[in-house]
């Protein structure tokens, strides 16, 4: 699972997502941790995109405000579309959480585990595929491709470019949209390097993080 990520200068974001409306200040982060409150992208009814900033763990709206619930940072590509906690959300309310590149914990076959950061090959902002229920949000993860595999069993849902507008789009999807959109990214679309342990610590934020450690 998906569970660090990292957010680095807004500018870039706002022109590749064609945002039409920016509703938050822009706070870099090289550890974003479950909880914490996330730039996110959702679709205005005139069909404009907005980013807004909500909670990144998902509290479906049928759950009582005392009611003691899993933390909800990821849904299953395999279930979104049918589980109770996502079904509703995943139908009408997709969103996009913009990210420069993720994290992503390796277990050692002498024990302990090495993070590695995940960026896209092309230079390009990440587009996690989420979905929103009031203030909160959380992303999908589906199976990995050839590059997340040899770290992981299981990937982010990156949407590519050409599917932005249909993934946002506040329509019901069909069985074939669901498969295209939510199938691992094709091999090639990723690189990654081993990082700091120090990732592992939220209290830890700053561009050192991703670099490439021996």
């Amino acid at each position: 699972m998906c569970g660090r990520y990292v957010r680095k200068d807004g500018t870039t974001v706002y022109s590749f997502f064609e945002i039409d409306e920016i509703r938050i200040e822009w706070h870099p982060s090289y550890n974003v941790a479950p909880t914490t409150k996330v730039p996110v992208i959702r679709r205005e009814d005139d069909g404009r995109r907005e980013l807004v900033e909500l909670s990144w763990g998902l509290r479906p709206f049928w759950a009582k405000p005392d009611a003691k619930l899993p933390m909800m940072i990821n849904a299953r590509a395999e279930t979104v579309a049918s589980k109770p906690s996502y079904r509703s959300a995943f139908k009408s309310r997709r969103c996009i959480v913009p990210a420069s590149g993720y994290f992503e914990w390796q277990k050692l076959p002498e024990g302990g585990k090495q993070p590695y950061y995940f960026e896209r090959a092309d230079g390009n902002p990440m587009a996690f595929a989420g979905i929103w229920d009031g203030e909160t949000v959380a992303t999908i993860t589906t199976s990995p491709n050839a590059e997340a595999a040899l770290i992981h069993d299981r990937m982010p849902v990156i949407v590519e470019p050409q599917n932005l507008t249909l993934f946002l789009d506040p329509k019901p999807l069909s069985e074939d949209e669901r498969a295209v959109l939510l199938a691992p990214s094709p091999d090639g679309i990723l690189k990654a390097w081993p990082v700091s342990k120090l990732v592992g610590n939220v209290k830890n934020n700053g561009p050192g993080l991703i670099d490439a450690v021996s």
